[in-house]
Order: structure tokens, then sequence, then C-alpha cells
């Protein structure tokens, strides 16, 4: 038993590491050859990360350059959702020309300002909801958003620990030139499922626990005499 719970909590630890430590890199200076705006590093992604811890999911994105300054070029941050009824939506909308991401899914779109503003919109079922600005930072070349799951629930048709995402920063909204660059290149990434910190705390104190409760314990040398396990005088006073 007390190996077993060691094994389970060691094996949360690195579950949580390695989680944690998935930001998935993407090359920089790869510019859609279809993007037509300023090649301002500010809107070159070189990685990014979505994971969910609790009720909450966790965007991360860092650029080649500061965010901030790209609002001058009308720059946006989306992150696409797929959660569930996703479907290819870069080229079924006009003026979508020229082809992109054919196979880039998403269903609902989180959109990050520079100025730390940012809303989601259900694309299926409807609706745009202003985000907390409490929950959006921008600090240099990256940016992260802690949004609830339950704003994000309409419409989805898989749980948030099996949703998928691409991220595109823009030079404004409208047509499929104004995205400078996709992360992936083509496809989605991965909602990463995290460990609460007081999931693993519990394992600790449970592990610890068992070992305080597995330990050997010295007997009372009156209760070995009882037993006929001491024969001194010195050590028996029966």
């Amino acid at each position: 038993m007390r190996t077993v719970l060691i094994t389970i909590c060691l094996l949360l630890a690195g579950f949580q590491g390695a989680a944690r430590a998935a930001v998935i890199a993407d090359a920089p200076g790869d510019f859609l050859s279809t993007y037509t705006g300023p090649h301002d590093a500010g809107l070159d992604v070189v990685a990014h990360e979505v994971t969910l811890v609790g009720d909450r999911l966790n965007f991360f994105a860092r650029m080649a350059g500061p965010i901030a300054p790209t609002q001058a070029i009308g720059g946006v941050y989306l992150i696409g959702l797929n959660r569930g009824p996703g479907t290819a939506r870069f080229n079924n909308v006009p003026p979508a020309p020229p082809v992109i991401g054919p196979n880039v899914l998403f269903d609902s779109i989180l959109r990050v300002n520079p100025n730390g503003t940012g809303q989601f919109s259900n694309l299926v079922g409807g609706g745009t909801t202003a985000l907390d600005p409490a929950d959006i930072n921008i600090s240099g070349d990256e940016f992260t958003a802690s949004i609830p799951v339950s704003l994000m629930m309409a419409s989805a048709t898989l749980p948030a620990e099996l949703w998928t995402y691409n991220l595109w920063p823009r030079n404004g909204v409208g047509s499929n030139v104004q995205v400078s660059d996709l992360a992936p290149d083509d496809g989605n990434s991965p909602v990463q499922v995290v460990p609460e910190p007081g999931s693993l705390t519990f394992c600790g104190i449970g592990a610890l626990g068992l070992l305080v409760y597995r330990r050997p314990r010295k007997s009372h040398p009156s209760a070995l005499c009882a037993q006929g396990r001491r024969t001194s005088p010195r050590m028996c006073r029966c």
C-alpha cells in the first residue's frame, strides 16, 4: 500500500512537471507567405501553450517582439478553440482567399488585444462575452489569459481536457491576408492538463502519514514479558 501511494504521487509530480515544461516552440520569422501586413516581431509567435488547471483554462504566448506596440498597426491575438464541433473556418467565409490553415479547426475564438482587454466568441452557439481585464496580463513579448472554463462550455461537445487550439496574430480582422502567423503551422495543439498543487500536497501528506503509520513500533518491556519474550529479571517486572 505504501509503495503504491508513493508511486502515484511521484507519477503525478512528474506529470505536472512535464506539462508545465511542455511549452510548444514555433519557428521565429515564419510569417505566412500570404500575409500582406508589416513584419512586426510582435506579430510573430515563437512559443505557445494552453493548460487546464482546475476550473480555468490558462493561455500563454510569446512573440518575437513586444506586444503592446502592435496596437498601432491593428495587432490582435486570436486563439481558435476546437471544443468538439470545430471545423476548418478560414476558407469558408468571404473574403477568405487566399487559403490558409486548411487543417486548423475551431468553433470559438478567444481574442486578446494589445491593450490587455479581450473577449470570447462562440461561433456555434452565438454570442460574445467580454473578458475580465484582471484575467489578462501582457508583459513585454508575452501574454497570459486565465479564463473560467464555465465561460466557454456553451455548445461544447467535449470536456475541456480534450479541447485543442491554434493561435494566430493578425493586423486587423476581415481577410486571411491579415493573418501573420499560425501556431502550430497547420493543425491544432492539445490542451494540457496540469494537476492542481493541492492534489500533490494531499498525496505528500498521505504518503507521510502512511509512512508514520507503518513505522515499526517498540514494545514495552512488560508486554514482552507477558509474551514470554523477556526472561531477564532486570527486564521483567511482571
